[in-house]
């Protein structure tokens, strides 16, 4: 009953979750919600965490694979915390105050311990070098799939069109999944991003040249993860991009964020901050920054964008045939 409990608290606290993030968290908290069984919350310590550690050891997992596991048996305590002072009130709220025995029935609700996280970071397991596999294609690759891209025939629709986001604007898989036709003003030049992982949510402009081929396809599919994924591995396949181990919709992300970056560094005339300039296009919130600089920039983002596109490494890739559209 309360594993229950812990377990649609733990949902609750990560409802803005990537629902693929989401799915993958829950694997791990149904994983550790059976190794604990019905053992009482006051035995969930560091005693009980090292011997679900010890077991996941000896099924071969790998350590990061163990560290990403014990983060979310972390915040599964966290949700277990909640979830037993939520029984702790709801049971004195029971208890009759006529009763011969409610003091003593109160006095043992109260004293019960909950769950117990006595672990610090040096108490989890540490990848090695070779174990974190970030694998980022090169400005040669990308500038290979978008001149395939550009071919009639080379891709499908949704590979074009998830190409050009994904290249320009670092979408995640996650993000690309979200995109639909209503996000789009192609008259106001203009797209809605629906942005994972603590982001800011926002309108940003349409570089340059990209509408004629995000227009090739009208963003009604569903896609899961799986075929996303297979979508992404499609278009490699067609660039003759060898499969690699960790390669997927980020790889874009890693690359441009860093060739934006440089490229707007490199500008001696350009007056504005070349890392706040990234965070905005890639839609950091900056709210949340533990830069005051960054907290307290006001400038409108739409003004931003125009300085990235106008510095953006991957867009001469897309300009071509369509000519250039007019910033609006």
């Amino acid at each position: 009953m309360i594993n229950e409990a812990i377990r649609e608290q733990f949902i609750s606290e990560h409802s803005r979750c990537a629902p693929e993030t989401l799915r993958t968290r829950l694997f791990w908290v149904n994983r550790w919600l059976k190794f604990v069984g019905d053992r009482p919350l006051h035995e969930w310590n560091k005693i009980l965490v090292n011997k679900f550690r010890t077991q996941l050891e000896k099924e071969g997992k790998a350590p990061l694979t163990i560290r990403d596991a014990l983060g979310v048996v972390k915040r599964t305590f966290d949700a277990a915390k909640t979830a037993f002072e939520a029984e702790r009130t709801q049971t004195l709220a029971n208890i009759d105050p006529n009763k011969p025995s409610a003091v003593a029935e109160a006095l043992k609700a109260i004293s019960l311990p909950g769950p117990t996280w006595d672990l610090g970071k040096r108490d989890l397991p540490r990848p090695g070098a070779g174990e974190i596999n970030r694998p980022a294609l090169s400005m040669e690759q990308i500038g290979k799939i978008v001149s395939i891209a550009k071919e009639d025939g080379g891709f499908e629709p949704p590979e074009i069109a998830f190409t050009v986001l994904a290249s320009l604007y670092g979408l995640r898989q996650g993000e690309l999944q979200a995109v639909r036709r209503e996000h789009i003003d192609y008259e106001a030049g203009t797209i809605f991003i629906m942005t994972e992982k603590g982001g800011e949510k926002r309108k940003q402009l349409l570089a340059p040249g990209v509408i004629p081929y995000l227009q090739k396809y009208e963003f009604t599919g569903e896609y899961s993860p799986f075929l996303m994924n297979q979508i992404f591995k499609n278009i490699c396949a067609k660039a003759g991009i060898p499969d690699q181990r960790g390669m997927a919709w980020h790889s874009f992300r890693r690359r441009i964020e860093t060739a934006l970056r440089d490229s707007l560094a490199s500008d001696p005339n350009l007056r504005r901050d070349a890392q706040l300039i990234t965070k905005i296009w890639f839609r950091w919130r900056l709210s949340s920054s533990p830069e005051m600089t960054d907290r307290y920039y006001t400038a409108n983002p739409l003004e931003a964008d125009k300085v990235a596109i106008a510095h953006h490494p991957v867009l001469p890739f897309w300009k071509g045939e369509y000519g250039q559209l007019k910033l609006r």
